[in-house]
């Protein structure tokens, strides 16, 4: 399938909570809130690039989640939670072939467990809710990376409270390496490689997070903040997107043409140009723009085409998919930085299955897959063979978006049925599943064999994942039957 120019698919606040307010009100009608005077911009704040310690070929990590206090809204502390410091985490940095060592301490007052995204493991690493561990206890999953390069993140899965664990700020990035790469595509982090992580929140009237409301904020940050403003010292810039909100689709643009080099599983086999690009919640995109001396750039959202294909404005308001926002002032470059080269071809093979042994039905409805909500004792799927397998995935609702992530897993679009969905061809892990479409997914999964715990595949819209939809597959021998671990607090 192929991607084109128009697009993948047919708040800031200036210094306190008052004007947070305003700012919202602003960010619900049909122009973007604005970033403001200069003056009133902060830094764009960089998340430090965590290497771990390497030891011939084995990467040790170490990861405390903790609460703290942030300055979200320019001159309000706000309470958070974070990985290794008040609030998100550090971008760690592994490469394909190490072997990943990680310890992970929760001094939260709740049980949590991290969920590697993207990543391709063994179900005792992965991080799915059985694997919480209570408040003063850590965690040591180890793996082997197998993968192609990839900006993955992580962030908490606990049952029935990932939303609120994610919002209260534990996120952070995975840059994934290997030899693999673009001539001319940027390298150096925090210089011309820059994480881009889109959030948002509301904000009670003494500038906290309101838990009761804030699911689709009207507040959105990068990086934590409101009003960024990165100063770019060098003509090309590459940004590694996150959408890691709670439920926000975002339509992003730069009011320039920009190449899009890869999505979540990692690189395209040649870069794209295109004008706009729709994420939904957790997905990534690495993109790559040229910038003139003397012209600064604003990436925004644009609110979403066609409504994300929900019936009427009312109820796409109510996704927030009408919205718009200024998200990040990109500062021109100076005269004297130097021309950049080429973006040339990856040696990336977009090498598709033309078939699967296996098909498999996913009918997304309300809070429910396949009519069911989760249950931590019940296997929904059985996966007792290497190889792919497609995946049929619907969205039975005319009034609901949801979007649709797999654990321990990459897929390719190769289809889609009473739908809109323009989508380059690349490897994904979430995807939008539109308003009575169903998508046809080419699905590989990470033969990991353990009868004893499950993946998940759900909504990544995390409020729908805890109230239910969400469900398990067990990965097995041929023959094999599981024997699902159930931990004693499972509902």
């Amino acid at each position: 399938m192929t991607m084109s120019r128009r697009t993948f698919f047919k708040g800031a606040v200036v210094t306190a909570v008052a004007a947070a307010t305003a700012s919202a009100a602003a960010a619900c009608s049909d122009q973007p809130t604005p970033l403001g005077s200069d003056a009133d911009a902060r830094p764009l704040r960089i998340p430090p690039l965590e290497e771990g310690t390497l030891e011939g070929n084995v990467r040790r990590f170490e990861l405390t989640a903790q609460e703290g206090e942030f300055e979200m809204i320019p001159g309000t502390m706000t309470k958070t939670w974070g990985f290794n410091g008040p609030y998100q985490g550090p971008t760690l940095y592994m490469r394909r072939g190490e072997h990943i060592e990680m310890t992970v301490r929760n001094e939260l007052p709740e049980p949590t467990v991290v969920h590697w995204h993207g990543m391709h493991l063994p179900a005792a690493a992965d991080g799915g809710p059985a694997l919480m561990f209570p408040p003063g206890e850590s965690w040591s999953p180890s793996w082997t990376v197998d993968q192609p390069a990839a900006t993955c993140w992580y962030h908490p899965h606990p049952h029935q409270a990932s939303a609120v664990h994610a919002y209260r700020g534990l996120a952070g990035g995975i840059v994934l390496d290997d030899d693999t790469s673009y001539t001319g595509l940027p390298t150096e982090y925090g210089v011309d490689d820059i994480p881009v992580i889109i959030t948002d929140a509301n904000f009670t009237e003494d500038g906290q997070l309101d838990e009761e409301n804030g699911w689709v904020g009207s507040t959105v940050l990068v990086n934590g903040m409101t009003k960024p403003r990165f100063e770019a010292s060098t003509r090309r810039l590459r940004l590694r997107v996150l959408n890691g909100a709670t439920m926000r689709f975002h339509h992003l643009s730069l009011g320039v043409p920009f190449m899009v080099v890869a999505t979540d599983q990692g690189y395209l086999e040649a870069p794209v140009e295109v004008d706009g690009i729709l994420l939904s919640a957790g997905e990534r995109v690495e993109i790559v723009v040229d910038l003139k001396p003397g012209k600064d750039l604003v990436l925004r959202s644009n609110g979403v085409p066609d409504l994300g294909g929900l019936p009427d404005r009312d109820t796409a308001k109510t996704f927030g998919l009408t919205d718009k926002f200024d998200l990040l002032h990109i500062a021109a470059p100076p005269e004297t930085a130097p021309e950049p080269e080429a973006l040339a071809e990856g040696v990336v093979a977009f090498d598709v299955p033309a078939s699967a042994s296996k098909e498999r039905e996913f009918r997304m409805k309300d809070m429910e897959i396949n009519g069911k909500t989760m249950d931590m004792a019940r296997v929904d799927e059985v996966v007792d063979h290497k190889g792919p397998e497609i995946w049929h995935v619907t969205n039975d609702n005319d009034d609901m978006m949801h979007n649709f992530h797999v654990h321990n897993a990459r897929f390719a679009v190769i289809g889609v049925d009473n739908g809109d969905l323009e989508f380059t061809t690349g490897w994904h892990d979430t995807i939008t599943v539109p308003p009575l479409a169903t998508v046809h997914l080419m699905v590989e999964i990470g033969y990991y064999p353990d009868p004893t715990l499950a993946y998940m595949y759900h909504c990544h819209m995390l409020n729908h994942e805890d109230k239910g939809m969400m469900g398990q597959f067990v990965v097995v021998e041929p023959g094999q039957e599981p024997d699902l671990f159930v931990p004693g607090w499972h509902e």
